[in-house]
């Protein structure tokens, strides 16, 4: 009697384990084999363990019919079954394809420049409303007048353009004659204003010491030129060289050295 009835509540167990899927086809029942086999066979105060245990069906909503009895009766015989909910699997949602980029064009400027304009005339000369400041012009010193010695030793000798004065050696003395001589040259000079005075300033001495000849060239032509700039003739327009020694004739002695050629710049001396 006590087998009969539990073979009944095996029977409604299997029953609503298999009508389960259907009710919820979202849940997946799984069933123990040795908790159905032993059933019939152990005794009812065995104690089972938490794996054991028969799972707890909801009651059916309907009744079996009887082709699922037969079903549940056949499934009993051929042994334990294992039912697994079949769900349908949720179809993964398809990633949108991104766009390929456009391939990059050139951005246009943010700012556009205006195109160039050739103005039709040169702008107007600005007029001045006031008067230009006076400026303050500071010329040249001119240096002092070089002192005339009477007895000095030198003599003019005329140029093409220009004159020839000479010196005593060892000495850049003016006497009234040679002085007289360049004073004249630089009045012919102050008739043309384009023209440049030309002084080449020479000396005798020995050749393997021309530093001495040349200090007293330079000596001798500075004589001359402030002769010319206390006459009128700005020192912009005086062109002084300092040679020394003459070229090819300081192996001649009685050639005179100490001298000095003043001429204007369109003739050169003889």
């Amino acid at each position: 009697m006590q087998s009969t009835s539990l073979s009944s509540q095996a029977l409604a167990a299997l029953c609503a384990l298999i009508l389960l899927p259907a009710a919820t086809a979202h849940a997946q029942v799984l069933t123990n084999s040795q908790a159905l086999d032993s059933l019939g066979d152990a005794p009812a105060a065995q104690p089972k363990s938490q794996e054991d245990k028969p799972v707890q069906a909801a009651p059916p909503q309907h009744k079996a019919p009887p082709a699922v009895k037969k079903e549940s009766e056949s499934a009993k015989k051929s042994g334990p079954v294992k039912s697994k909910a079949t769900a349908t699997p949720a179809q993964p949602k398809v990633a949108a394809t991104p766009e390929k980029p456009a391939t990059a064009s050139k951005a246009p400027p943010a700012h556009t420049p205006p195109a160039a304009t050739i103005p039709p005339a040169p702008p107007p000369v600005p007029k001045l409303t006031e008067p230009p400041p006076d400026i303050e012009l500071h010329p040249f010193p001119v240096p002092p007048q070089p002192t005339v010695d009477l007895k000095a030793v030198g003599e003019v000798q005329h140029l093409p353009n220009g004159v020839r004065i000479t010196f005593a050696a060892g000495s850049a003395d003016l006497n009234p004659t040679t002085h007289q001589a360049i004073l004249g040259f630089g009045q012919r000079l102050s008739d043309k204003p384009h023209v440049r005075a030309m002084i080449d300033a020479y000396s005798s001495g020995m050749a393997d010491d021309p530093s001495l000849p040349r200090r007293m060239a330079l000596s001798r032509g500075l004589a001359a030129r402030s002769v010319l700039m206390n006459g009128g003739i700005p020192s912009t327009r005086i062109y002084l060289r300092i040679i020394g020694i003459p070229k090819g004739q300081a192996a001649k002695p009685d050639t005179a050295q100490d001298h000095i050629d003043i001429y204007q710049s369109d003739a050169a001396p003889s």
